[in-house]
């Protein structure tokens, strides 16, 4: 059996052994970047409610989790304070 090695990318998250690609190598898929108070909360909560599959938990520290719901993947990252030019 051969094993091919790719190399890490942006556009891809793998959990267990299977891998998904943004965009995907067939068909289409939409992506929603939300930003929220308290990811694992808001990841549960799509889980539940839309039978969403979580991909990457993520954390209250920065890194957003990735959430599947057919052809779609929400993005949910925790909020940041304040920008440099001022704007909350």
């Amino acid at each position: 059996m051969n094993i091919v090695q790719k190399e890490p990318s942006m556009n891809a998250v793998q959990v267990e052994q299977k891998s998904y690609e943004m965009p995907p190598r067939e068909g289409f898929t939409v992506a929603h970047f939300l930003t929220v108070a308290d990811v694992d909360r808001s990841a549960r909560f799509y889980e539940k409610v839309f039978g969403g599959r979580i991909l990457s938990k993520g954390d209250s520290d920065g890194v957003p989790a990735y959430i599947q719901i057919e052809n779609t993947w929400l993005l949910v990252n925790p909020g940041g304070g304040p920008t440099p030019d001022g704007n909350a």
